[in-house]
């Protein structure tokens, strides 16, 4: 379980950084993708796919952590 938070954080921490690129001259030409320009379209769609991750990093790590404190406050009470 310990891996796989790890590598989803990896993952989080890769995709942010990949949202700086266009600053970079990296996906940043004057092309439109749909109705956006490239740079924009990069960093809407990698901000996407962090939101996924940490609603996953949420629910399967901070959610449980948080139940477990309260369930230890509860025994102290």
């Amino acid at each position: 379980m310990r891996k796989i938070h790890g590598l989803l954080i990896t993952i989080f921490f890769l995709v942010y950084f990949a949202t700086f690129l266009p600053n970079f001259g990296f996906f940043n030409e004057l092309d439109f993708v749909l109705f956006l320009p490239q740079p924009l379209a990069w960093v809407l769609f990698l901000n996407a796919i962090n939101t996924g991750i940490i609603f996953i990093i949420y629910f399967y790590f901070f959610k449980p952590f948080a139940k477990r404190v309260m369930d230890e406050i509860d025994k102290e009470e």
